[in-house]
């Protein structure tokens, strides 16, 4: 009787009926086939990474070159803010789904990391354009048989969660609002942070439909796994891996380090100690008085 429930397939939350599928692929499909393609890696050591480097106090200081670039990024935001054409809700969104299409076609696939508490990670490759219940779908596949019924929630540091399914309302914060005093507020698109209700790419997913691509995780992301035992999220906690992955645990990769060169930097002192002061600078300085 034991052998049988092993033997059983792992049931997915993201199953759905033919008649509810789309023309791609299904979210178990997609799932199925990343799991053929799992590497898994396990904890770094201790000594791993790149070694701190002592800096020199002159590092620090700001340069002509870094000052003038500072300036030319606060302008050029400000002006693309400031002068940037007022669109209609229609416009806006063939806007955006013309930068969604471009970033699609430059990266089709998306690279996700799951990193467990212990520091073991899975990792495989997803479409660009799949929702995130088939990475959950993924990390079921790869558990042990006694993890499969513990829930969790896949999340990046401080506090970036993308649920699985919406979560349920509130009840406390449900108020009731008079229609008539009620104002509709449009967003601005990708201009920053947005307080409120969770903006897809900007304060995590929402449970939906939204793609990795537009939840920002492509072309690669690692994502944490929370569960909600909280026992097994102890650093001490081994990863509930199943045993064909365990097997097939590798070192984790070392990180590339890319060379640098060092630029000539130009101090804002002369010879004399005095402060040279741009020549741009002292012209915008004389128009404000």
């Amino acid at each position: 009787m034991a052998e049988d429930q092993a033997k059983a397939p792992v049931p997915l939350a993201s199953d759905a009926p033919a008649a509810e599928a789309d023309a791609g692929p299904s979210n178990a499909q997609t799932a199925t086939d990343a799991l053929s393609n799992v590497k898994v890696f396990a904890p770094p050591a201790e000594t791993s990474g790149p070694q701190p480097v002592e800096l020199d106090d002159a590092f620090f200081e700001h340069s002509i070159s870094d000052v003038q670039a500072l300036h030319a990024s606060v302008a050029g935001q400000s002006s693309r803010l400031n002068n940037a054409p007022l669109l209609t809700s229609k416009y806006r969104d063939a806007d955006r789904a013309a930068k969604e299409q471009k970033k699609a076609d430059r990266w089709p696939t998306a690279t996700i990391r799951v990193k467990f508490s212990d520091g073991t990670q899975i990792q495989s490759t997803f479409p660009s354009s799949s929702p995130i219940q088939p990475v959950y779908d993924f990390i079921r596949l790869s558990l042990s048989p006694e993890a499969l019924e513990k829930t969790f929630t896949l999340y990046q540091p401080p506090r970036t969660l993308y649920p699985e399914k919406p979560p349920p309302p509130d009840p406390k914060k449900a108020k009731p609002v008079n229609p008539a005093m009620k104002a509709h507020i449009v967003a601005p698109a990708n201009y920053g942070h947005v307080r409120g209700d969770v903006v897809a790419g900007l304060q995590g997913g929402t449970g939906g439909k939204e793609s990795l691509s537009e939840l920002g995780l492509v072309p690669q992301s690692v994502l944490l796994v929370k569960w909600d035992d909280a026992a097994m999220n102890a650093s001490t906690f081994p990863a509930p891996l199943a045993d064909h992955l365990k097997a097939s645990v590798a070192p984790l990769p070392a990180p590339t380090v890319k060379a640098e060169t060092q630029k000539e930097r130009k101090p804002l002192t002369g010879s004399g100690g005095d402060v040279k002061m741009p020549k741009w600078l002292q012209k915008g300085l004389l128009k404000k008085k």
